[in-house]
């Protein structure tokens, strides 16, 4: 079976400055809030959909992200509950989003936002 990435694309994004940024004494203050969910929308293809949300004194942003992955073959129950769609999936994923938004951060004139390495195997038991 060949898994591939297809597409990706953000859904929803907001994002307000609530002040003037300023790089002196910068301290890491903000939340992370990040869940993953999928929806199977064909018997070949899947997608992981993440929720991200970053609280700052300086910012807030909210990204809701589709990452679309095709099967050559036709998904079974036996694939849906597996580890692939739950962990790697979001794994291989994850690195588009975390770029985009430290780009978006670094570009838009805030303190850049680099998420943190996540364990998708620790984050899906939880």
């Amino acid at each position: 079976m060949k898994i591939q990435l297809k597409h990706w694309q953000i859904l929803d994004m907001t994002m307000s400055c609530k002040k003037t940024v300023s790089f002196t004494n910068y301290k890491d203050s903000s939340t992370l809030e990040l869940k993953v969910s999928n929806e199977f929308i064909e018997s070949e293809a899947f997608e992981v959909i993440f929720d991200v949300s970053i609280a700052d004194e300086e910012f807030n942003l909210q990204v809701q992200a589709s990452f679309n992955f095709e099967l050559d073959i036709a998904m079974t129950e036996e694939f849906k509950n597996s580890h692939f769609p739950k962990v790697n999936a979001p794994a291989i994923a994850f690195p588009y989003l975390r770029a985009f938004i430290s780009n978006l951060t670094l570009q838009s004139g805030i303190k850049p936002v680099i998420l943190p390495s996540i364990n998708f195997v620790e984050f899906a038991k939880q």
